[in-house]
């Protein structure tokens, strides 16, 4: 008996899944007439099943301007150990549309893959007049901006200065940092803050993904990173302004729906992760940080030496001479090393007294500084060629170098020892002084004398001429057949690189996979934010350029819709579809997920190769 019972209850699943004429998808509208410039709804209502993909219809002569999605299907959600069920047997897809062109269109009819079949919604008919609906407009208008505008509270810039009363010279690290509640899948500095009146150094010029963290101000925890770092130096007195860096992002905002049994507990902070059942859209949005002023003290007058160059910080020099004792025309290696922290690159020579009978060159610079979240730090070595042209003992004289020492709040002079250099006569020299001579006039010369040629040499008739023949002939077109063969194919390139959308569809699998490297690196290292930075710019770049989609405009529906409107099977388009949301699940799951990053990896290198064999 019990196993006729699991036989019946078997076939009636069966059955229910099986058949899915009782799914049906129907297409509303809230409006039959409308403004050229208004807006309107349709909604796509899907009964009697659940969609494993939908299909959007191109929506021609209307533009998009919002889109919405809630799913139903009376799905069990496990969390944490806790069960809860609910949801409604219907799915729906709201397009908020605007038309282009006035006249009478109709909108084709939307798919949607049940149970591996498709299932079909109605067409719509709309009349689209010269006037406009004033009313109806501000209320879609105002709902639309309500939908996707980001809160200075949710996304904003800071700039932080470690020092706004510093010395004239004095290093003050400037930090820009990006606070954030909603997901920014990228950013771009659209214009950097001037600084007008300091010399300045990147500190994060090396540096390709900041680090992220949490903080909280005002108790709202956001997500934080440092996206620009900037050493400064002031190079003049008075109140110095550092103007506003401007940044445009790209978020993702989530767009209002009806409520469902799920909102309260998919918002609850405890869970930390999002509501499956929201609907999301990018949303392009330009921050600027705050301008900082910075004042800036000049340095003391008293006791300044004649030495100081404008150095400041905390340095030390070091001083060494490869020989002392050496033979007239030799050259000897003079180096003076400063260390420290502070305006290294400013410092660019050192004030030598050298001996008039010793032949001198402009110093050999030799940095090896350092810019890191601390600042600027390392050594300058100054290297001088020393030539004696005359035998004799010649002396320099100490080196002075003077820097203001933070610390001590005074100048401070570092000296090098004196040196004494004892040359001999060398062979062929003499006691004769040369002047006005330029030493890159003085050259050697190895031999002056040509030995006579007495090789065999070869010997043509008389009467044989090279002009005229087939040699000749084929050498003087041979370069205008190249030439034109060049302009054809330089054409062709610069046609192919000026289509945009061609170059970027070629160049789509080489980019998707070089992320996929880089996910696989971020794999090893088990850095679960970086590897799912790279999985999602893999598979939503992939797409983006595969399509010429913009990927502000990408979503589940667009790719769907561009991927069916290129043949690829509809399997593969479901199998794409799930690997996003695996992706989604897995990012924002809890530690004990069932899905593992290396499993995503495998879904998303899988995927991208079946759609490039289909595309094809």
């Amino acid at each position: 008996m019990r196993r006729i019972l699991i036989i019946i209850f078997s076939l009636f699943i069966f059955l229910g899944t099986a058949f899915p004429q009782n799914a049906k998808l129907t297409a509303t509208c809230n409006v039959k007439t409308v403004g050229l410039n208004s807006y309107f709804q349709v909604t796509y209502t899907l009964s009697g099943g659940t969609a494993q993909s939908f299909y959007r219809p191109s929506f021609k002569n209307f533009n998009i301007i919002g889109q919405y999605q809630s799913t139903g299907g009376g799905m069990t959600i496990i969390v944490n150990g806790k069960t809860i069920q609910g949801g409604s047997d219907e799915s729906s897809w709201t397009f908020q549309l605007s038309p282009t062109s006035i006249g009478k269109f109709t909108i084709d009819a939307a798919k949607a893959i049940v149970n591996g079949q498709s299932v079909l919604s109605n067409s719509l008919s709309i009349e689209v007049t010269a006037g406009a609906n004033k009313q109806n407009n501000t209320n879609q208008q105002n709902k639309s901006n309500t939908k996707v505008d980001a809160s200075g509270k949710d996304l904003y810039i800071q700039a932080f200065a470690d020092k706004t009363n510093p010395l004239q010279g004095e290093q003050v690290i400037v930090t820009f940092k990006i606070y954030t509640r909603i997901p920014v899948t990228q950013y771009a500095i659209n214009k950097l803050s001037s600084f007008t009146g300091f010399w300045s150094q990147d500190l994060l010029k090396d540096i390709k993904n900041p680090q992220q963290y949490t903080e909280t101000v005002n108790g709202v925890q956001y997500s934080t990173a440092i996206i620009r770092k900037v050493a400064l130096f002031p190079q003049q007195c008075g109140a110095l302004t550092i103007n506003s860096l401007e940044v445009e992002c790209l978020a993702q905002v989530k767009s209002q729906k009806q409520s469902s049994v799920f909102d309260n507990f998919f918002n609850d902070p405890f869970f930390n992760i999002p509501n499956m059942f929201d609907s999301y859209q990018n949303v392009k949005k330009k921050i600027y940080s705050n301008p900082l002023t910075i004042y800036v003290r000049p340095l003391p007058v008293a006791n300044k030496p004649s030495s100081f160059k404008g150095a400041v910080g905390y340095f030390s020099m070091n001083s060494e001479i490869d020989k002392t004792e050496l033979k007239a025309n030799d050259a000897a290696t003079l180096k003076f090393t400063i260390s420290g922290k502070g305006n290294l690159n400013l410092i660019d020579k050192l004030d030598i007294d050298f001996p008039p009978d010793l032949e001198t060159y402009d110093p050999k610079l030799t940095d090896n500084i350092i810019s890191n979240d601390a600042g600027i730090s390392g050594s300058r070595t100054f290297e001088y060629l020393i030539i004696p042209r005359n035998p004799g003992t010649y002396k320099i004289k100490p080196i002075n170098f003077s820097y203001y020492d933070l610390t001590k709040q005074s100048y401070v002079t570092l000296s090098s020892p004196e040196y004494t250099l004892k040359v001999g006569k060398g062979s062929g020299s003499s006691n004769v002084t040369v002047s006005g001579i330029n030493q890159e006039d003085i050259k050697y010369i190895g031999s002056d004398i040509r030995y006579i040629k007495n090789q065999t040499f070869s010997v043509h008739q008389i009467g044989s001429f090279f002009f005229g023949s087939w040699t000749f002939f084929l050498l003087f077109f041979l370069p205008l057949v190249l030439f034109i063969i060049f302009v054809i194919v330089w054409r062709k390139q610069l046609k192919e690189r000026s289509n945009i959308a061609l170059m970027k569809n070629k160049k789509a699998t080489k980019v998707a996979l070089r992320r996929l490297k880089k996910a696989s690196h971020y794999l090893q290292v088990n850095d679960k934010i970086s590897f799912y930075d790279e999985i999602f710019k893999a598979l939503w770049g992939y797409l983006s350029d595969k399509l010429n989609i913009p990927i502000a405009d990408l979503s589940k529906d667009t790719i769907a819709f561009g991927l069916q409107q290129k043949n690829v099977d509809e399997g593969t388009i479901a199998q794409f579809v799930e690997t996003l949301n695996n992706c989604e699940f897995a990012r924002f799951a809890p530690s004990g997920e069932s899905i593992t990053m290396q499993s995503i990896f495998d879904e998303a290198m899988s995927i991208i190769t079946k759609i490039e064999k289909e595309l094809r």
